[in-house]
């Protein structure tokens, strides 16, 4: 139980120029992070004739059989930290089964590196498929960079008079990721074609936590219901994959267009 009645009057109103100060230094001069994150399909695929990163070369004759290697990218400055195990598992299925329903492309294997190990080259990339007999191999690289600001929110959440219940000391993040998709020939080692998706998913949560029905939820847009993750400790890792998940589902998209 917390005692009001001793607490000093004066921290609440130092705490609220404390958050509002720190929300103007990571805003202006993007000291907290923040930017679409960089491209990083060209670290693995080295000098390619097409350095477009919107690039059709040719496709080869449908069905395709494919092997889908997804890595979570960390590499680059900024970038946000990695996806849980059990997200990540969750986001190769997920870009697995876009691919089944958009293209002709059958996903025969499935390769993820472990969480925490580094990234292959590839090189590495294309034994593996050789090894696996497939002629093509989907390479798909998730990456995202993160800030996160102090702010206060509503007690009840964003319902009808919300703020006049009183506001709440919190802090909000949000994760822009990239989805890079290559369709790469194991035989030559070139690519045959490439894209990329976009999204982001913000996550409010309060300061201290306390036990709530409207915090810490994650959002992606105002057409999409809000998500409410079970545990706190988990909300950072649920907006990562909800963003990382709507940035697989642009790229498929474009490369469902660029098939037609």
């Amino acid at each position: 139980m917390i005692s009001l009645g001793l607490e000093n009057p004066l921290k609440p109103r130092r705490k609220t120029i404390l958050f509002t100060i720190m929300g103007i230094v990571c805003l202006v001069f993007g000291g907290c992070g923040g930017g679409w994150p960089q491209a990083r399909l060209d670290t693995f695929l080295g000098q390619q004739t097409e350095t477009g990163r919107f690039a059709v070369a040719e496709w080869p004759e449908a069905p395709v059989h494919a092997g889908l290697w997804v890595i979570n990218d960390t590499g680059a400055p900024g970038s946000a930290p990695e996806l849980s195990e059990t997200a990540f598992a969750g986001l190769t299925e997920h870009a697995r089964q876009q691919l089944l329903h958009a293209v002709p492309i059958k996903i025969r294997v499935v390769r993820s590196p472990d969480p925490g190990v580094s990234p292959p080259s590839f090189a590495a990339v294309l034994h593996w498929g050789q090894d696996q007999r497939v002629d093509y191999i989907v390479l798909t690289i998730l990456s995202s960079t993160e800030i996160e600001v102090p702010e206060r929110f509503p007690w009840r959440g964003s319902t009808l008079g919300a703020i006049a219940r009183g506001l709440q000391f919190g802090y909000r993040a949000e994760n822009l990721a990239l989805a890079e998709l290559a369709l790469v020939d194991v035989r030559t080692g070139h690519v045959l074609a490439r894209v990329e998706g976009n999204a982001w998913a913000s996550l409010d949560r309060l300061d201290p936590s306390i036990e709530s029905n409207e915090y810490p939820v994650v959002r992606r847009n105002l057409e999409d219901p809000p998500i409410y993750p079970e545990k706190e400790a988990d909300a950072h890792d649920v907006m990562r994959a909800v963003a990382a998940g709507d940035a697989i589902d642009q790229a498929v998209l474009h490369w469902k267009e660029a098939w037609r």
